[in-house]
């Protein structure tokens, strides 16, 4: 049987593949800082091991005995202006090679590296949907270190043999993908107004972006996995798009006002680090491996919402259990 380690695997992204990795056949292995606690643990069918993929130790007994590893760490998430691409490198760029050269001492192994599909393409030139061949020029960090990850990538692909592709994610939400961490405008939104919170836009919430349910992610990553070409990218996304005033006037307001509640928005000037425009061409990862991200956007809206609202209180903290899958 094929086996998989997820590096980064008990993340928000990583809960969902592991569980669809094992419905297509795979046997799984977790990787993380921790082991998961009781509760957390979503399968007894997945192998879970503790460990630093940056540490040549930890990283040794990550790999021993796996076909394919799906790379889906990344170190604290930068988006500011006043962020530094020094310890940017440091922390998620250099440990990844690292992790290439040690795949190469594995014959046959393949990678799949998680980039990011709603930053690595920076401020398209046209207002229509983004295919795998346009140019990446991202302007903030995050987007920076993972398109630098994927140049290196394709260095070892092209002159190393690494066998290795990239899947380009949109903006992904759903259900198990916490608020207030900086990432994630659905559920922060949702968890503000249930705690009486104000929420910040920055710019004018005319921005367009792709949402993707973090399901259709994971089935996206497994159809990628296996039948996508070697050194190719991916984009992960429905090739849709919505303005966030849309999207929380239009998706989410009407279900926080049926509960009694009310949305807070403060509009505050734009960072300067996000893009006005990203709606993923998705033709590639559906000719080539058959997927087509089947969520509509309303319906994984309303079960986003049922989560928050079953596990974060009204007193400003989750409640127990919240971080689990429904």
């Amino acid at each position: 049987m094929t086996k998989v380690l997820l590096i980064g695997g008990r993340g928000f992204i990583g809960s969902r593949l592991a569980l669809r990795c094992l419905a297509a056949g795979f046997s799984v292995r977790v990787a993380d800082v921790e082991l998961p606690a009781v509760d957390q643990i979503t399968s007894p069918d997945i192998e879970y091991v503790a460990g630093d993929f940056g540490e040549t130790p930890d990283l040794d007994q990550m790999l021993d005995g796996v076909d394919i590893v799906v790379h889906l760490v990344h170190r604290a998430m930068l988006l500011g202006l006043d962020s530094s691409m020094l310890p940017e490198i440091e922390r998620n760029v250099m440990p990844t090679i690292k992790l290439f050269d040690r795949c190469l001492e594995h014959p046959g192994l393949r990678l799949v590296f998680v980039s990011s599909g709603g930053t690595v393409y920076g401020n398209p030139d046209g207002r229509r949907p983004i295919a795998e061949h346009a140019a990446l020029r991202p302007i903030s960090v995050y987007g920076t270190s993972k398109s630098m990850i994927e140049k290196a990538l394709g260095l070892y692909v092209a002159q190393r043999g690494l066998r290795a592709l990239v899947v380009r994610p949109a903006n992904a939400y759903g259900p198990g993908q916490l608020p207030f961490k900086g990432q994630g405008l659905i559920p922060t939104v949702m968890a503000s107004a249930l705690q009486g919170k104000p929420v910040t836009i920055y710019g004018d919430g005319t921005a367009i972006r792709d949402y993707i349910h973090v399901e259709d992610i994971a089935q996206g990553i497994v159809a990628a996995m296996t039948a996508g070409g070697n050194g190719e990218a991916y984009n992960i996304g429905t090739g849709r798009g919505v303005s966030i005033n849309s999207l929380i006037n239009d998706h989410i307001r009407p279900l926080v006002v049926a509960q009694g509640l009310d949305i807070d928005l403060r509009y505050v000037e734009s960072r300067g680090v996000d893009v006005s425009y990203n709606i993923l061409d998705t033709a590639k990862l559906a000719n080539v491996c058959g997927f087509i991200a089947k969520t509509p956007l309303e319906n994984g809206i309303a079960e986003t919402w049922d989560w928050i609202a079953r596990g974060y209180s009204r007193a400003g903290r989750p409640m127990a259990g919240s971080s689990r899958l429904p």
